[in-house]
């Protein structure tokens, strides 16, 4: 028997499947799973987000390349912040909006969204994979430090972006 678990994220369309089941069903559910994620990612509509953000990144990293690039003794972005930041973007769920992309002078990638008055999320993403996080929600703020895994986004953060997101949307959709 084949049976699914969801362990506290929230996942869009194109996160991939997370499950430690072993049986032949189970490896037939993920490989269908997996044909219709890459299905539904070959829609401009879908990746169009992700893709911006991930070009978005290639232009920093252009940007950031050099010694001094920001004018003040700025590190060039560290190769291994990109990897990262990319392995983070790819696994955004589609009804995440794209972040706004930029290097710290540290040679870590930073990610931010602003979600309207007071509601802002920032993620420095380092070569060795820690994500230092801050948010705000109206009065409270929030931080942390988590680890790029092998899903890309921490659960940690997935949470406080949906979070943020959603708040967003309802307010939106109660206007």
């Amino acid at each position: 028997m084949t049976t699914s678990v969801a362990l506290g994220r929230r996942a869009g369309l194109i996160t991939p499947m997370r499950s430690t089941a072993q049986s032949e069903s189970a490896e037939l559910v993920r490989q269908i799973a997996e044909q219709t994620r890459m299905h539904i990612l070959g829609s401009y509509a879908v990746r169009s987000g992700a893709e911006r953000a991930l070009s978005e990144l290639d232009d920093v990293r252009d940007e950031a390349s050099f010694d001094g690039w920001d004018g003040y003794g700025g590190k060039p972005m560290h190769p291994d912040a990109y990897v990262n930041t990319k392995l983070f973007l790819e696994a955004l769920p589609t009804t995440a909006p794209p972040p706004e992309v930029s290097a710290d002078p540290d040679g870590d990638v930073a990610l931010d969204w602003s979600f309207g008055p007071r509601k802002a999320l920032s993620v420095s993403i380092s070569g060795a994979g820690r994500c230092s996080f801050a948010w705000m929600r109206g009065h409270r703020t929030y931080r942390g430090t988590d680890w790029v895994d092998d899903d890309g986004i921490p659960e940690s953060i997935a949470n406080a972006l949906w979070q943020l997101a959603r708040e967003t949307a309802s307010v939106r959709t109660t206007r």
